[in-house]
């Protein structure tokens, strides 16, 4: 194939699978292949919208408060967890807090099949009380549905660029070009598919970020609230001292390593001439 048969090909090709225009770089090759570039992404969204326009991409997440007797934290905790796991979910992170100054504490952050939300629920119900509950959804539709034209079209560019390659008689030049669009084809296809993968996380399962802890009575909250409160204040006007003695340090010191030099030398100057004299 000749060079300037193949160069409007090349540059249709880069153009799909950047899925957008550089108006900086416009040319009249870009002015020519940029028709032919916009029509595969037309053609793949009419396509494909028939089908996607009926199916919502939610990405769904519940935020969830239990209390359960000090002793049950822990046994609950671990609980869930296996039962989650068992359930198909991916496991974020889990953390729990033990000491003897305070009550224990845990959480979970995980991601859980939808079909399986309802029996977490009755799982954290039979083991405590749930006390506070919070759900968003985010509608991921569009995203979902550009990402995957996007896919499409990129995919479809690389294959033409791999024919290109196989071509017999093309000049070498020819040759480097094609494999230098094949590279960032499949760099940008690559981008895309970890893109697509993020969006499956977040819309075919549903998040969920676990609380657990034990409830503390009226008369903790009524007679620590004192001590608490004046141990925090203890440790604010503790650190602004420091701050204030931080701040003195550095603005004497200097003035101190001056002054204490000269001055022993005029003392040892005033007592030579002091001896000097008598």
């Amino acid at each position: 194939m000749r060079a300037r048969a193949l160069l409007p090909l090349l540059v249709c090709s880069l153009l799909v699978a950047c899925g957008q225009r550089d108006a900086g770089a416009e040319s009249a090759a870009y002015a020519a292949a940029a028709p032919a570039a916009d029509a595969p992404m037309a053609e793949a969204k009419l396509a494909e919208g028939g089908e996607q326009a009926s199916r919502r991409y939610l990405a769904i997440s519940h935020s969830l408060e239990v209390e359960t007797p000090a002793e049950q934290v822990e046994p609950l905790w671990r609980e869930v967890q296996q039962q989650a796991l068992s359930m198909g979910a991916d496991l974020i992170s889990a953390e729990l807090s033990r000491s003897d100054l305070q009550a224990p504490a845990a959480s979970l952050s995980l991601r859980l099949p939808p079909a399986q939300v309802p029996a977490l629920f009755a799982l954290l119900a039979k083991g405590g009380e749930l006390v506070n509950t919070r759900t968003d959804s985010e509608d991921k539709s569009a995203e979902v549905i550009d990402v995957e034209a996007r896919l499409k079209n990129l995919s479809e560019a690389r294959d033409r660029l791999r024919v290109l390659m196989n071509e017999r008689g093309a000049k070498l030049a020819d040759v480097l070009e094609v494999q230098k669009a094949l590279t960032e084809t499949q760099s940008q296809l690559d981008s895309w598919q970890g893109q697509r993968k993020l969006l499956a996380q977040q819309t075919e399962k549903v998040k969920i970020e676990l609380r657990i802890h034990a409830p503390r009575s009226a008369i903790e909250r009524s007679a620590l609230a004192p001590l608490r409160d004046t141990w925090q204040q203890l440790g604010y006007q503790l650190a602004q001292s420091l701050a204030v003695l931080l701040s003195f340090v550095v603005v004497v010191l200097p003035w101190m390593l001056l002054i204490v030099p000269a001055g022993w030398l005029i003392r040892r100057g005033w007592r030579k001439r002091r001896g000097a004299k008598m």
